[in-house]
């Protein structure tokens, strides 16, 4: 009894370990031999994985890595080589959380037993042509993706199959939270070492950090990252608002026949209405007029309205209209005012979904006299360091891009070259194009060349493609010592 007692004991706590295996500490760097094949080696270039490998990734902070086998397939190893998942899959994508790595992975495959799939004369065409007289196509492709718990046995979180088409999902929407939490597809779960537990559902998205709104068919909720809703707090979703402009209704309807939207609005349960996902203040309802009378009035303002966004960390709400096709941009506070610009101080942009930055104006970062003649600026993006912006300027059809010091009020890369974009997480190198079509270089902050322009492109995690005998070959370059990890 005894006996029985302690093996059983501890098989329960064998369960209990985190699902999270021994591995080397030492950094490894995927490594080409001269046939093409990847394998590993440590920063000296001594080989520790054999290359075997038609591709293999950078191992993650928890030391997994995406590797494929001769046919192309995917699967996932440890820095000791050990297979996570059998090389079995069309594609895989690690997500790293505090302790533990997730893997979605894809696989397609064929039915013929789905018969309601089947395709009614697949070759038929309209336009004619093509010989396919076949009645039915009864092969129906279908898609598998699954989201693992990679470890000492892969805890599986959640799975799905569907049918490929014009309009498959082909991925889980995966929103890496900073602990051990993670929103799947608007679900949100705990990963711990037995497995995924579900929380709760219909999340739309993170508000804080610590709370998320839940949005329930018209209705929005906040809830904490236990599930539980905050007393009182409940939204409807508004299709339209009525302002009034010196008594006058106006309606603005927040969806325009373009399908897009100038604002997601909530009503709160005391009658307030908020821009989304700002929900501490209230959007005036009733508005004076503008008094900038150069410029539009109320009315022409909220008829062209293309945008409202509640401005941070302020009392103001951004108001984007168009007018004669030229685009306008005006403040209204929390008494209905209008305003030509924000207090100094408030950190506040508008760019389109490429990083432009449509407001403040060009001028607002650069001076004129910063710009070399006859040139004009024609993109600013701001980079991850708030302090730093990416520049494109054009003369006629010549474009030279640089990079802005914002605090310093200088130029930290000059506009010569036609690209350059940042390398890495840092800002000490940048990878530069001298001209369209040329090869890629590896510059330092200074504008001091440290590559030549030598390889064909250069990927921000270090991939570097180039060519050789006629032939484009993939390898890894370490940044910091610009070694190239491959036998030449």
């Amino acid at each position: 009894m005894v006996l029985l007692w302690t093996i059983l004991t501890s098989s329960a706590c064998a369960r209990q370990e985190p699902l999270v295996t021994e591995m080397l500490h030492e950094t490894l760097f995927p490594y080409r031999d001269q046939a093409g094949r990847f394998g590993y080696a440590d920063e000296n270039l001594q080989i520790q994985i054999e290359p075997q490998y038609k591709s293999a990734s950078l191992f993650n902070e928890q030391g997994f890595a995406v590797v494929t086998d001769s046919l192309g397939r995917a699967g996932v190893i440890d820095k000791n080589n050990r297979v996570m998942i059998p090389a079995a899959y069309d594609n895989i994508h690690l997500f790293a959380l505090k302790d533990f790595t997730l893997a979605e992975v894809r696989k397609t495959y064929y039915s013929r037993w789905r018969f309601w799939e089947w395709k009614f004369l697949p070759g038929f065409n309209l336009m004619g042509g093509g010989n396919d007289n076949r009645l039915f196509d009864t092969k129906v492709k279908r898609l598998k993706k699954t989201v693992f718990i990679l470890g000492n046995e892969n805890k599986k979180i959640r799975s799905e199959r569907v049918t490929v088409s014009g309009y498959t999902k082909d991925y889980f929407d995966i929103n890496t939270l900073d602990s051990n939490q993670v929103l799947i597809d608007g679900t949100l779960y705990d990963i711990g070492a037995k497995g995924a537990r579900s929380i709760v559902g219909k999340i739309k998205e993170p508000l804080t950090e610590h709370t998320f709104a839940q949005q329930k068919g018209q209705r929005l909720y906040i809830i904490d990252r236990k599930g539980k809703k905050a007393a009182g707090n409940s939204y409807k979703l508004l299709d339209s608002i009525e302002f009034k402009v010196k008594d006058l209704p106006l309606m603005v309807y927040l969806t325009k026949d373009n399908y897009q939207s100038v604002a997601s609005a909530y009503e709160g349960e005391e009658g307030h209405i908020f821009i989304y996902p700002d929900l501490s203040k209230p959007l005036p309802r009733f508005i004076h007029d503008n008094m900038h009378t150069a410029d539009l009035t109320a009315e022409e303002i909220l008829r062209g309205l293309q945008m409202i966004a509640s401005v941070p960390g302020s009392d103001s709400f951004l108001f984007m209209s168009y007018h004669h096709g030229e685009r306008f941009f005006w403040f209204l506070d929390i008494q209905g005012n209008w305003h030509q610009t924000l207090p100094s101080g408030i950190p506040f942009t508008v760019t389109l979904p490429s990083g432009d930055i449509l407001w403040p104006a060009k001028e607002h970062y650069i001076p004129q006299d910063q710009i070399p003649d006859n040139w004009e600026i024609r993109r600013i993006n701001q980079l991850s360091d708030g302090s730093l912006y990416h520049v494109t300027i054009r003369r006629d059809r010549t474009i030279r891009q640089g990079i802005w010091d914002f605090t310093n009020k200088q130029w930290l890369i000059v506009p010569k070259d036609y690209q350059v974009y940042q390398l890495g997480k840092s800002h000490q190198q940048w990878r530069f194009q001298s001209e369209k079509d040329g090869l890629w270089g590896v510059m330092d902050n200074h504008g001091n060349v440290l590559i030549k322009p030598t390889y064909y492109s250069i990927s921000p995690d270090g991939w570097v493609v180039q060519q050789e005998n006629g032939k484009y070959i993939s390898f890894y370059l370490d940044l910091p010592t610009r070694r190239e990890f491959r036998k030449k």
